[in-house]
């Protein structure tokens, strides 16, 4: 501050234009009268230095009471200024000192709300996003930010309706006033398709204004496909029991009205009906098997075994299989095995119903003199088994739903051949039973090759060979 602008300096001219004044108009009788004259300068040099002093302790303690408040704007609230006397600045002091006390209580309560609400928010599964007034987005949690694919810097101070995709459909003021739940499909990072739910309140002042609106995202692409398969899972149940039942109808009709008595026709009716029964308690039995692994009832029933043994076991099995698998033709088995043994833990039952069911398939689909082959390798903490037929392949946009319940490649061949469409989807299951993978490969022309990798521990096969050779 310049000193002209000061509380001494203008005191101070104050005090002199006074006494100026003064001497103006009584400047006669100050003439005729010295010792008056003297006496009046004295009292008016007196004055003058009690003023400076005065408005000079005034203006000292006013400015710390401003260093002080330009302290609190500052965030210091631990530095005090130091200042004597007993008067109405001292008072105002003693003030601006309790304020600053209560905004730096209120500013901690605030700052430990804020921390709270934010630490809430980035670890909140669901996203969260506010919008000003005019419904441009302010503020989005990382849950939002990954939902969306986007960024902070280039979703703030975007139209929400834009950062949402529903533009086309709903304005902002829509939202406000309809705040309706809604569910969009995105492209994820990986080039998959989420299901977003989205819900929207209003966010409203003490006064009631309303000063925007707040998003929560919640993922519900589990809970979508979970609904979009049981729809599909039921319809192909209702449709893969109809089909069969159809079948049976008609030919037990058909013995009902005479055909009985036809030793020609009568044993093909009576066969295809047994056969298609046995398809449907094949498939019941299958469905049941679903259930219990959906509803995890299912346990491993683990034990340790010799996996190389194991699967020459299971292999030794099919090799007289080709006359028995309903077609003309002879299928060479190609073992690719260790031939020290691999220790494991596994469920011998249902792994056996795993490499039967892929086996099986195998063989239906390979040709006429054709080769199987089974490899398996081990790495340093898994199994690597691999099953390889020379079949007609899979095309590649059916890979991913081959292990799907009632999804076939070839339907019309599959059901002649006596399938029900839930072997690999069992298959899946068991794996995962094992915390192990599977997946299908194939160039969509010829040959396909089923993947199966275990979790594998070295040094159990270890302990078992340091066991047997201490015995």
């Amino acid at each position: 501050m310049k000193f002209y602008n000061s509380i001494v300096f203008k005191a101070t001219a104050l005090v002199l234009l006074l006494f100026t004044i003064f001497i103006i108009f009584n400047y006669d009788l100050l003439s005729q009268n010295l010792i008056l004259y003297r006496s009046f300068l004295v009292f008016a040099l007196i004055c003058l230095v009690i003023t400076i002093f005065t408005t000079q302790r005034v203006s000292g303690t006013i400015f710390k009471i401003s260093k002080q408040v330009e302290d609190y704007t500052n965030n210091n609230y631990s530095e005090r200024k130091n200042i004597v006397g007993n008067n109405e600045t001292t008072l105002l002091y003693d003030n601006v000192i309790k304020l600053g006390e209560e905004i730096e209580k209120t500013q901690d309560t605030l700052e430990s709300q804020h921390n709270r609400l934010n630490g809430i928010l980035t670890y909140m599964t669901d996203g969260v996003i506010a919008t000003d007034r005019r419904g441009k987005v302010v503020m989005a949690n990382a849950a939002a930010l990954s939902m969306l694919d986007e960024t902070e810097k280039n979703i703030l101070s975007r139209r929400i309706v834009d950062v949402l995709g529903l533009a086309q459909k709903y304005s902002f003021r829509d939202l406000l006033t309809q705040s309706p739940e809604i569910i969009v499909d995105r492209e994820n990072e990986m080039g998959e398709y989420v299901s977003i739910q989205l819900h929207f309140a209003l966010f409203r002042r003490d006064s009631g204004f309303i000063s925007g609106l707040v998003v929560v995202l919640h993922d519900v692409t589990e809970q979508e496909t979970a609904e979009r398969e049981r729809r599909l899972f039921v319809a192909n149940v209702s449709h893969e029991l109809r089909t069969p039942l159809t079948s049976v109808k008609s030919y037990l009709e058909a013995l009902d009205e005479g055909a009985w008595k036809d030793p020609d026709i009568a044993p093909n009716f009576i066969s295809v009906s047994l056969e298609e029964t046995n398809r449907m308690i094949r498939m019941i039995s299958d469905l049941l098997t679903l259930s219990r692994m959906d509803r995890e009832d299912m346990i491993a029933d683990k034990e340790v075994v010799n996996f190389v043994a194991f699967l020459h076991f299971q292999l030794n099995r099919f090799d007289q299989m080709s006359a028995t698998t309903g077609l003309d033709k002879t299928i060479k088995i190609i073992r690719k095995i260790p031939f020290n043994p691999i220790w494991i833990e596994i469920d011998t039952d249902k792994m056996g119903q795993v490499i039967d069911n892929i086996m099986n398939n195998a063989i239906k689909y390979s040709p006429e003199g054709g080769n199987i082959t089974v490899s398996l390798e081990e790495t340093s903490n898994q199994l690597l088994l691999k099953i390889s037929d020379e079949g007609m392949g899979i095309p590649k946009k059916d890979l991913p739903k081959v292990f799907d319940r009632f999804y076939r490649v070839d339907k019309a061949r599959n059901r002649e051949q006596g399938g029900t469409g839930l072997g690999l989807a069992i298959v899946r299951d068991v794996i995962k039973l094992h915390d192990g993978y599977i997946w299908a490969s194939s160039d969509g022309e010829s040959g396909t090759t089923i993947t199966i990798i275990l979790p594998y521990n070295p040094t159990l096969t270890q302990e078992v060979e340091e066991e047997d050779d201490w015995e």
